[in-house]
């Protein structure tokens, strides 16, 4: 044991007593410095050598005789216990001096005198004894910073040995289950890098006995890479310990539930889940989880979350139920979108986001086999607006969630019959019947036109209001907008259809939305409003100024570029503004960007939603109207030949891929064609010809995204109107109920039932919650379950939700206090507190 030299004593001595203290006791229980205690060097400080004599004359001395000067007492023998020693009041209010290193620490950290032998075992990791003591210095501050933070009173020997390691593994706190997150964490689990420095200070015999008590893990020659292989095979199995595979009979731990809260916790934490995420590949890999799974019934791992081969299983699993076209399908009484529901809560939900988002779509399209379309015009339009419009956003949803993978090959065969879904189950259907009952309706008013847009809708606001056009905005993509705005707080919409313009194309979509008496349309095909142009912002503004004086035209980005003070300061004393957004059309109409149209559609929704708010917000409007020029078609489907129709037009015709407007009517198959002046509602006597389906005119341009034509999906245009608060309006977070009456805890692992107390809405906003069990003084004793409460549905059944928890194995005591808590995730408070009492059978982590 190293010892102090003189000095040292003689300068630490002196700054206690300059300190204040005016009575400090030396027991050296070697006597070892018995002859030279008289040569310390000390400021007015009297030695008094004790005697296992002279207690009670010293006793006098120090309290009555001499009560003003300052003593050393020096004792030449060890500290006598409680009960023998007539000094023991006089220590109390005294000081207590160490003259060796591990003395020194253990007065520093007031260590239990039952401890002192664990400190004593560790001379190397404080450097004694050894010639080279590199380190030594710093781990024992670290060492001392840790151990301050403990409770050492009633801890046991093994607290002292998990500081030291936490220390050598750079462990974030000092608590065992930190200290094996900072193992695993330490580099490659197989190099055993901080095994070598555990063993370098005599302390890797002591983790592998840790681990062996705290989870079961006995081997002869134990390993981190075995270790790590036990853990996650006892991970993956807390749902079916009953069959676990034979293969890994040998891995699977006796203290399952501390594993469970162990890993639970590493993969909910964001500092530790990347460590997880490694190691639960590399695990994946050892433990040959692909082949064992085979064997396991899915029902089995259906909830499983430690690795990433389960969503890769089930996954497969839909994608073969999809591709035979079972909506029955079911996993334990769960069909696909709800297996997609669960496995997206679940820790790898977000790394195959993508593949579940596109096998719900998926789903979605295999409602239209046998679909039939409705016969009048009228029947359509409502059919369309109801549900039917729900099936172009599950293809737009499936082909945008397609182009998100990194991996598509599992989704090829699937992309193929969702496409053959689509264009022949659906869209041949609806828009051959769309077209029959367009021809034989002769363009009689069903619902609003385009035309009456102004008049009926803008003009009747009395407010300041912004109009918003966003080019080739279909009704479909809108109500994903419509969605969005009824779920924020500080918004209120309404969503109705109206009937766009024949032929559905920018020029004359855009006239129409102007106020006007007449379109028109020249020899050369210029579109006019009441006689004068209207194809630049400049031209629009003009013409909107003619029927209100307060009114403007800007682009969309020419606003969004725009200061808080400069939006406010262009707002002022207008009433309309018309504000053109240009994201789908542009991306759709460029032959090189066309298959990127989907993801235009996610940026417009998103565009225009933050148009709104910061209008709102910065720009003092507080009433709006979403629409669109025209809507469009997408396939992702290669275009043939027999896909382009023939077509004899004059030379001076208007010609697009889906129209041609010709002076003369044009007889061909597959085609029909209606007067253009009962389009424009005027007197012009040309035509304009029409595919009765999904085909195209031999034009120029991009063939897949194409619109000009008649469909619903062309046609039936958004009409979203949205009200603003100028103030926020109060909201509340959704909260929690508990449903179980838990009042005591009989098992390791239990289950408890829960209540999301009401639905999701505009005024209860989706939160997120963190689940423990825990002691009065803030011990985690179970896994910490990650929660989102976002149900919006209106039956309370439905909002019920069972979570399971793995309790530690681990001694209770009956004077301690035990609590079920759930804290708000965001804000870290308390949010609801239920005292349990802990009903276990006696089990003790550290038994060794």
């Amino acid at each position: 044991m190293e010892e102090l030299n003189l000095q040292e004593i003689e300068k630490k001595l002196n700054q206690e007593f300059a300190s204040g203290q005016r009575i400090i006791f030396w027991y050296d229980a070697n006597a070892a410095f018995e002859d030279s205690v008289g040569r310390l060097k000390l400021d007015g400080v009297i030695l008094h050598r004790l005697t296992e004599q002279n207690a009670f004359r010293t006793k006098l001395l120090l309290e009555h005789d001499d009560t003003e000067r300052r003593f050393l007492v020096y004792a030449p023998f060890a500290k006598p216990g409680v009960e023998e020693n007539h000094l023991e009041d006089t220590l109390r209010y005294s000081r207590e001096f160490y003259a060796d290193k591990l003395s020194l620490i253990a007065a520093e950290l007031h260590l239990p005198d039952r401890l002192r032998p664990a400190l004593q075992k560790m001379e190397k990791f404080f450097g004694i004894g050894l010639k080279k003591t590199s380190g030594a210095g710093v781990r024992t501050n670290q060492f001392i910073e840790r151990a301050k933070e403990a409770e050492l009173s009633s801890s046991g020997e093994e607290t002292v040995y998990i500081l030291a390691m936490c220390v050598l593994s750079e462990a974030r706190n000092s608590t065992f289950d930190s200290l094996v997150c900072a193992v695993l964490n330490y580099g490659d689990v197989g190099e055993q890098k901080v095994l070598s420095k555990f063993a370098e200070f005599d302390l890797e015999k002591t983790f592998w006995e840790l681990c062996q008590s705290k989870f079961g893990y006995a081997d002869p020659k134990p390993s981190l890479q075995k270790f790590t292989m036990s853990l996650f095979a006892t991970y993956i199995c807390r749902d079916f310990r009953d069959t676990a595979p034979k293969a890994w009979q040998s891995f699977l731990l006796e203290k399952a539930s501390n594993v469970n809260v162990l890993l639970d916790n590493m993969m909910n934490s964001v500092i530790d889940q990347n460590t997880f995420d490694r190691l639960s590949e590399q695990m994946s890999s050892a433990l040959e989880v692909p082949e064992v799974f085979e064997k396991i019934p899915l029902e089995d791992v259906l909830e499983c979350a430690a690795v990433a081969e389960t969503d890769q299983r089930i996954i497969q699993w839909m994608i073969s139920r999809e591709l035979d076209e079972n909506k029955l399908a079911a996993v334990s009484g769960k069909k696909i979108p709800d297996i997609c529901e669960l496995r997206e809560r679940l820790h790898f939900g977000t790394r195959f986001q993508w593949e579940y988002k596109a096998l719900r779509a998926a789903y979605r399209m295999l409602s239209v086999i046998s679909y039939e379309p409705k016969k009048s015009l009228t029947e359509l339009i409502d059919s369309y607006c109801r549900e039917d419009y729900e099936i172009d956003t599950a293809y737009r949803n499936f082909l945008y969630a397609y182009d998100q993978m990194e991996d598509t090959i599992p989704f090829e065969k699937l992309k193929e019959q969702v496409e053959n879904l689509y264009l022949t189950e659906y869209l041949e259907k609806i828009v051959y019947a769309w077209n029959a009952a367009i021809e034989k309706n002769a363009m009689h008013r069903v619902i609003m036109p385009q035309s009456s847009f102004y008049q009926e809708k803008v003009a009747r606001v009395k407010e300041k209001v912004a109009v918003i056009i966003s080019d080739a905005f279909r009704y479909e993509v809108a109500g994903e907008l419509f969605e969005r705005l009824m779920r924020d707080q500080n918004c209120s919409a309404e969503m109705e259809a109206m009937m766009g313009t024949l032929p559905s194309y920018t020029a004359l979509g855009m006239a129409e939305l102007l106020p006007h008496a007449t379109v028109s349309m020249t020899a050369d095909y210029t579109v006019l409003v009441d006689g004068k142009p209207c194809a630049s912002t400049e031209q629009r503004e003009k013409l909107l100024r003619q029927e209100s004086e307060n009114s403007s035209a800007v682009d969309f980005e020419a606003v969004r570029s725009l200061s808080a003070s400069e939006l406010k300061q262009f707002s002022a004393k207008k009433s309309v503004i018309y504000i053109y957004h240009n994201k789908i059309d542009a991306v759709g109409e460029a032959q090189k960007t066309e298959h990127t149209v989907f993801r235009a559609c996610e940026e417009a929704v998103e565009d225009i939603y933050a148009l709104i708010k910061r209008l709102s917000k910065s720009g003092n409007i507080y009433r709006f109207y979403v629409t669109a020029d025209h809507g469009f078609l997408y396939t992702r489907r290669r275009i043939t030949a027999s896909d382009k129709l023939e077509h004899q037009s004059s030379k001076g015709a208007f010609l697009d891929r889906r129209f041609v407007i010709d002076e003369r009517r044009l007889a061909a198959d597959g085609v029909y064609a209606l007067p253009l002046g009962d389009c424009l509602l005027n007197g012009d006597d040309r035509f304009v010809m029409l595919p009765k389906g999904m085909s195209v005119f031999k034009a120029g341009g991009g063939m897949n995204y194409v619109h000009g034509g008649s469909s619903p999906q062309e046609l039936l245009l958004p009409c979203i109107f949205v009200r603003t608060q100028k103030g926020l309006v109060a909201t509340e977070d959704a909260k929690l109920l508990l449903v179980t009456n838990l009042s005591k805890i009989t098992n390791l692992l239990t289950t408890v039932d829960f209540l999301q107390e009401e639905p999701v809405s505009d005024v209860i906003k989706e939160t997120d919650y963190r689940i423990r069990f825990q002691t009065e003084d803030g011990e985690v004793i179970s896994n910490e379950i990650l929660y989102t409460a976002d149900s919006r549905s209106e039956d309370p059944r439905e909002r019920m939700f069972r979570l399971k928890f793995d309790i530690k194995r681990k001694s209770y005591e009956d004077n301690k206090k035990y609590f079920l808590k759930i804290f708000h995730e965001k804000k870290g408070t308390e949010c609801l507190s239920r005292q349990i009492l802990m009903d276990l059978p006696y089990t003790d982590d550290f038994g060794f």
